[in-house]
């Protein structure tokens, strides 16, 4: 809940893309189709060359402020909690996603954070459905990558 000085996000950011490059190198490859490590190995391009580009930018100025500052959104106890519920849904659902599934733990997770925004609840609910649908038909028809249906077994197609 820091605000980092450019030069530290740049390295910061450049080594969550090299991160996610060697996680992603080891996904199966696709024979004659670009294989689920396509999208990853983008994301983690564009990551680095943006980190670069951060470090570059902070080394041309002469900025005389702290390198590590609290934001002025920390003392809003709704945003600190969106924050919390994204960090937490996505490590619950990473732990969870093979036994629940895919669906409810998008669901939950987009409209609980769309709710957490004071985003009016059906509202939340109909974004976080047609999130989790879109999101898997990209995965499932676009990249071929199943993703795991949990309880929803029953109804797969």
């Amino acid at each position: 809940m820091v605000r980092l000085d450019d030069f530290l996000s740049g390295a910061l950011t450049i080594a969550v893309g090299v991160s996610v490059a060697i996680a992603a190198r080891s996904f199966p490859e696709v024979p004659g189709e670009p294989g689920p490590a396509l999208f990853p190995l983008l994301a983690a391009g564009g990551l680095i060359v943006c980190g670069i580009a951060l470090i570059l930018a902070r080394l041309r100025t002469t900025v005389t402020e702290a390198w590590i500052e609290r934001p002025e959104w920390v003392a809003r106890p709704r945003a600190v909690a969106a924050v919390v519920w994204i960090i937490a849904g996505l490590g619950l659902s990473s732990a969870f996603m093979e036994s629940v599934g895919f669906f409810p733990c998008a669901i939950l997770l987009v409209t609980g954070l769309l709710a957490l925004l004071r985003v009016r609840l059906w509202i939340a609910a109909v974004v976080g459905v047609a999130a989790a649908g879109i999101v898997h038909a990209i995965f499932y028809s676009g990249l071929r990558v199943a993703l795991p249906w949990g309880l929803l077994e029953p109804f797969a197609w």
